[in-house]
């Protein structure tokens, strides 16, 4: 008689338990990839409105300092404008010191919406005035994160 070995068998492939653990990690991981990614299209997206906006910004200053001097306050001060493109408002301020009369100390700023509805800036109702709740640090002003600053002297 002879005696046959008996192969082992080995049990080849994965658990259902194994499957559903890795299926699991699969898809956290892929729900933090897609978050991510969102993300990023929301930053460019500011990005690419925060840019325009300066530039809006920069185009009103530079027809600021192209003005009269005499012609300043009454042409600027809060007076409003828009750019193509951006749901938003700018605002341009412009004020004297006691110290020097010669002196206009301009400041623009121009707040908007993003279309996830976020909204860049204090102007929450997007009108160019300060309305009740909206200057938050209580300047005066309507601030926002594009803003320029500029001192205008009379030559």
């Amino acid at each position: 008689m002879r005696r046959q070995k008996r192969k082992s068998q080995t049990q080849k492939g994965f658990t259902l338990v194994e499957l559903l653990i890795s299926s699991a990690i699969l898809m956290i991981t892929i729900v933090g990839i897609l978050v991510s990614y969102l993300r990023c299209l929301e930053l460019a997206e500011i990005a690419k409105n925060k840019t325009t906006a300066m530039n809006a910004v920069k185009s009103r200053m530079e027809q600021i300092k192209n003005t009269d001097f005499a012609n300043v306050m009454a042409n600027y001060n809060s007076v409003t404008f828009t750019t193509p493109g951006l749901n938003g408002m700018g605002v341009s301020y412009v004020t004297t010191t006691i110290i020097n009369p010669d002196v206009l100390e301009v400041t623009i700023s121009f707040s908007w919406k993003q279309t996830n509805t976020h909204l860049i800036g204090e102007d929450t109702n997007l009108n160019g005035v300060v309305n009740g709740g909206e200057d938050k640090n209580g300047n005066g002003i309507l601030d926002s994160p594009v803003q320029l600053v500029s001192s205008i002297y009379n030559v």
